[in-house]
């Protein structure tokens, strides 16, 4: 009997073991970037004594936050094969404008959701032109970079665009809640959304097919085009 325990137990090991190196393979590229990113913070940990800090780790949070809500969104793009180059002069445009319209005294709520669509618009005009004209998305993007960078540009004059300290626009940046930046939170709120979108939607599995085989995807009666301009 202890020999069949022994047996059975030392099976179940190998079949553990199994599994956590095939998805160690499977996932390579992931692990590769989490043992990367390790590495760094060690060696910033050695070099100096401040980086584990609460203060230094909550700084880095805030500084994310933007990043993050932008690799949510480039997830879909890049899922369905895609790229987009124009997404750093879009949050440009976005931000000058933002700027400019509340010198101007518009109340930030309008401000905040006029921005959004006007990024939705921009990724809609570029989305067209992929999905329904057929060209890459690199050419497509390449030049909304171009263009858009250079809207921005033309508003700034090269120069910043002050903002009062006492705005609530400001404050929301600057906001804590719960000891954690205001911004990070937003940024964690929407990496959920996008999460359930990309894994418990069907339009997060239409995008994960289109990447896959859209041709498949398209003779299945999904409209790939239109999935292709919402991303």
């Amino acid at each position: 009997m202890s020999d069949v325990t022994s047996t059975h137990s030392a099976q179940s090991r190998r079949v553990r073991e199994g599994t956590w190196r095939d998805a160690v393979l499977d996932n390579g590229s992931v692990v590769s970037i989490a043992l990367f990113f390790l590495v760094v913070c060690v060696i910033f940990s050695v070099a100096t004594d401040a980086f584990l800090t609460s203060p230094n780790l909550l700084n880095i949070l805030r500084q994310s936050a933007p990043l993050l809500i932008v690799a949510a969104a480039m997830t879909f793009v890049i899922t369905t094969g895609g790229i987009d180059l124009s997404v750093g002069s879009v949050l440009a445009l976005v931000a000058t404008l933002s700027a400019t319209l509340l010198q101007l005294g518009l109340p930030w709520p309008a401000v905040i959701l006029a921005m959004l669509a006007l990024g939705a618009l921009l990724g809609a005009i570029q989305g067209y032109f992929v999905a329904y004209e057929g060209i890459p998305a690199f050419i497509v993007t390449l030049a909304g970079l171009s263009v858009i960078r250079g809207v921005a540009l033309l508003i700034t004059g090269g120069y910043s665009i002050p903002i009062e300290p006492g705005s609530p626009f400001t404050v929301l940046g600057r906001a804590w809640l719960l000891g954690v930046p205001a911004p990070a939170l937003i940024a964690l709120a929407i990496l959920a959304i996008a999460y359930i979108a990309f894994n418990e939607t069907p339009f997060g599995r239409y995008v994960t097919g289109i990447g896959a085989n859209a041709e498949a995807v398209r003779r299945a009666g999904v409209n790939t085009r239109l999935t292709t301009l919402f991303v």
